[in-house]
């Protein structure tokens, strides 16, 4: 071994000629990606991601297997270098049939994790689900009621056959959101400290109530300005109470308030709010203004008295609190969203004769939730499907009469995805009707732009063709640099969710500007998808998930709804649970840690680039504690490799060759069948989601915390690193510790979930007192037991250590048993009942490091997975050394 000079990016180096360029690289901190690399295995270079570029050798190098020399100069992360790695990725990602993400995530507007609160639920976790879901979502409560659900829309239940329903998505977090606003400690975000910056929004409907949510936990103190008498914008205008109650929309926008946001209400800016002022007093300001303007049908006629927008309709009766009386009224609803909905089942509670919704296509185009038409079938409202209006009709003084309609059919698909709708010679007729609602969609009023323009010092506040504020598409900034507008101002009539959505883009790039950074959007993340490769259908279902159908909300019965209570009565704590269970967890569990993953994202990997043939395998559960996925197999060979060098189980190998290359476990036997220990290192050392725990729990994927410990499955002394969420353990790893440096581990630390989560386990001192057990400190337990000692002989005393305390912590009980209470009554709990007393371990005085000097090692009783664990260690121990000189394992049967 001698020093070296070496030049790396330009840099010189001294350097051990003993290394390799990835082992000096990793101890200087320069970053090379490999995938196929451990550093408890030999190197194997077969990702060809680890590629360098050394002056003068022909072609790139890979890192991991070439050693250093004198005057070698090396170049990292050139040009080159990192389009070698793409197209290294390029390949991979090519035949990785694998979803990073669950469909519900990726249709989601604004990316709320469902696999992983559906998750939380099922532990019991539900302000850990709420806290996930107010990450980018902070009004679940409402959403949970009144969101459109694109995520169920993109649910795989969909395609279980003689089910037809996906996962309660909504439902379920409805349930969360209710029970955390219920509680007496309901979820609050952390808060930043104050960065003495302000920024005005103007609007609190979703999307302002959502950029104030996101602003004030960065430390921003934060205005709302509201035209109306109350915050809620289309929340409370527009949806009625039966569906979202004015109670509950009031509680979450607290959840906002108390968190410092101030709300001042009627200010209208450009009437009694004047940009001059925010101007002067603020940092930033967002628009958020929705587009809560009426339209029309659009026909002749249609200014008749008696013809209302619907939206008009539904925000005057909020508005002036006064409920409209339509008895004996026949009342006709034009339109089929969720507007329509909500003015023919209001019409319904004013007492309406007759109500009628009218609507051009067939009820399977119409874009309402169809909770909703099906809830408004139940309470009385007709349809007229095919159908379009031509021309009010009006009496002699100007009132609504009738209304003229044409029948339709459906021609080819427009650009919505919907078949056109094509009138039908000579199929007019007329409808009488009282009133009629226009429920076809709302417009942005932006009447404010001439006070902004007018104070405006730099810039100018633009609007579309369409009426709507224009800005930046990607961070949502207009031509004023200080003004970011969000949700139906820039997009037009949109969707609660997508406001908010857009709100977390605005929220995010005014903070970047008030603080000087540059304005630029999120990343892009590379998202590996089935759906590259080839669509979903019921086939792709068949077989592997029991039939289960969908917990319904209970409802009030529709004979008592002639009033504005709420219908949907929301999930049962059991409802909710046994509704986790449905969920099919699309979405990787390595979603966080997978190496592929973070280095596609990191070099812009293309998974259609090299598009063609591809494998889908089917995934292997046999084994109790592993399960192996060879969808995202990338073939590096790891864990075929631990396996065999590390472990000395060779239980998995790869199968044919080229293509049709795969990992399974060897002679095609299920991996119970084999050599496998369950030790769980070759999940450990798999850089994708091919190797993984095959556990009883909904593994997420979700960001846990971490801390380490030792291992107290037996006395070795293993370091273990255990992940959880709030006390729920959802993974443990190896760490680097004093006996386990290498972090190697058998499976009963590894896979002790029953033990970890268990709740029964006793975690606090209990006394018993009238016959039954009651918490107490540690400080009184330990008094009581002090007393207790004292109070007898010291002969008279014994101590017993449990069986899973480390050799330290049997240690200290021997001394505080001897030198403390001066008693040599020692035992441990493992012993009792064995009439053979203690028995003798014939290594206790030999380190583990030398057992790689043994010439041969002989085990007498024992099998390689026995119940301690310890054999196994001894076994992994010594083969994880290079040049180990073991050449024999022996097992005598004990007779």
């Amino acid at each position: 071994m001698s020093q070296i000079n070496i030049t790396i990016d330009g840099k010189l180096y001294k350097a051990d000629n003993e290394q390799t360029i990835l082992e000096f690289c990793n101890e200087i901190g320069i970053k090379i990606p490999t995938l196929c690399h451990d550093p408890r295995l030999e190197p194997y270079s077969s990702c060809y991601l680890c590629v360098v570029e050394i002056e003068g050798a022909r072609g790139l190098q890979t890192s991991c297997s070439t050693k250093m020399a004198e005057g070698m100069k090396i170049q990292t992360n050139n040009e080159k270098v990192r389009a070698s790695r793409k197209m290294a990725l390029d390949l991979l990602q090519s035949n990785h049939f694998a979803s990073c993400q669950a469909p519900c995530k990726s249709s989601c507007p604004a990316g709320v994790d469902v696999q992983g609160y559906i998750s939380l639920i099922e532990k019991g976790l539900y302000h850990e689900a709420v806290k996930l879901i107010k990450e980018v979502n902070p009004l679940p409560a409402i959403c949970g009621r009144v969101c459109v659900r694109p995520c169920e829309a993109a649910c795989n239940r969909n395609f279980m056959e003689n089910e037809g329903t996906p996962v309660g998505i909504d439902y379920m977090k409805r349930f969360v959101a209710d029970f955390d606003l219920n509680s007496k400690n309901h979820y609050k975000p952390e808060i930043q400290s104050s960065t003495g910056k302000k920024v005005a929004v103007i609007g609190a409907g979703p999307g302002g109530l959502s950029a104030a949510y996101f602003l004030q936990q960065k430390g921003h103190q934060v205005d709302i300005f509201e035209a109306n008498n109350h915050a809620g914008g289309w929340l409370r205008y527009g949806i009625p109470e039966y569906r979202l109650p004015n109670n509950l929309l009031d509680k979450e926008i607290e959840t906002i308030t108390e968190l410092g946001t101030n709300l001042f209400l009627n200010q209208k800016l450009g009437e009694n709010l004047s940009y001059e002022k925010l101007k002067k007093e603020y940092n930033a300001t967002i628009l958020t203004i929705g587009a809560q303007k009426g339209t029309l049908l659009g026909v002749e006629g249609e200014e008749a008295e008696g013809v209302y927008s619907g939206i008009d309709f539904l925000r005057n009766m909020e508005q002036t609190g006064q409920k409209y009386d339509f008895s004996g009224k026949t009342i006709v609803v034009v339109g089929g969203g969720n507007t329509a909905m909500d003015c023919c089942r209001t019409s319904i509670r004013c007492k309406a004769e007759k109500t009628y919704v009218i609507y051009r296509r067939t009820e399977k185009e119409m874009p309402a939730n169809p909770i909703e038409i099906h809830e408004s079938k139940l309470e009385g409202v007709e349809y007229l499907f095919l159908t379009n209006p031509t021309k009010v009709n009006k009496d002699e003084n100007g009132k609504l009469k009738s209304i003229t309609c044409v029948k339709m059919t459906l021609g080819e698909p427009d650009s919505s995805g919907r078949r056109r709708p094509i009138p039908e010679e000579g199929s007019e007729f007329e409808v009488n009707a009282d009133y009629i609602l226009a429920a076809i969609g709302q417009k942005v009023n932006a009447d404010f732009i001439t006070d902004i323009n007018k104070f405006a010092e730099n810039g100018e506040l633009k609007l579309s063709k369409w009426g709507t504020i224009q800005a930046n598409e990607k961070t949502l900034q207009t031509d004023i640099p200080s003004i970011f507008a969000a949700g139906d101002g820039v997009t037009g009539a949109a969707t609660i969710i997508e406001a908010i959505a857009q709100a977390g883009i605005a929220a995010r790039s005014c903070d970047q500007f008030i603080m000087g950074q540059r304005i630029e959007p999120k990343p892009k993340e590379f998202l590996s998808k089935k759906s590259n490769f080839v669509k979903a259908s019921p086939k792709a279902f068949m077989g592997k998930f029991e039939y289960q159908l969908r917990k319904e909300m209970p409802v009030l019965d529709e004979k008592n709804r002639i009033n504005f209570g709420e219908v949907e009565l929301g999930y049962t704590e059991e409802m909710a649970l046994q509704e986790t269970a449905r969920c099919f967890e699309c979405g990787c569990s390595e979603y966080f840690s997978c190496d592929l993953k973070d280095y596609s994202t990191e070099y812009g990997a293309e998974q259609e680039k090299f598009k063609g043939e591809f494998k889908a395998r089917p995934v292997d559960f046999s084994h109790p504690f592993i399960e192996i996925d060879n969808n995202k197999c990338i073939l590096c060979s790891r864990c075929v490799r631990i396996c065999k060098d590390v472990v000395g189980a060779g239980a998995l190998g790869l199968i044919n060759r080229g293509f049709d290359t795969y990992v399974a476990p060897s002679m095609g036997l299920s991996l119970t069948e084999t050599a496998c220990e369950s030790c769980g290192l070759c999940i450990s050392t798999c850089p994708t989601g091919a190797i993984t725990e095959n556990v009883k729990f909904k593994s997420g994927p979700v960001k846990m915390d971490s801390f380490e410990t030792i291992c107290n499955y037996c006395s070795i002394g293993c370091k273990l690193t255990i992940h959880h969420r709030s006390g729920f353990v959802m993974k443990v790893a190896g760490a680097n510790g004093l006996v386990n440096k290498e972090g190697n581990h058998c499976k009963f630390g590894k896979f002790g979930y029953s033990f970890y989560n268990d709740k029964t386990r006793i975690t606090k001192p209990l006394l018993k007192e009238n016959g039954e057990f009651k918490e107490i400190s540690f400080e009184k337990a330990f008094a009581i037991i002090a007393e207790k000692i004292k109070a007898v002989k010291p002969e008279e005393n014994a101590f017993y250590a449990g069986a899973r305390l480390t050799n330290e912590e049997i240690y200290l009980i021997q001394k505080l048993a001897r030198a403390g209470a001066k008693t040599n009554n020692i035992s441990s709990f493992h012993y009792a009942q064995r009439e053979n007393g203690y028995i003798k371990n014939s290594f206790d005085n030999v380190p583990f490091e030398e057992i790689s000097k043994a010439g041969k090692v002989f085990l007498f009783g024992a099998e390689l997975n026995n119940d301690n664990g310890v054999v196994s260690f001894m076994v992994q121990n010594a083969r994880a050394k290079k040049n180990t000189s073991i050449d024999l394992i022996t097992r005598l049967e004990d007779r």
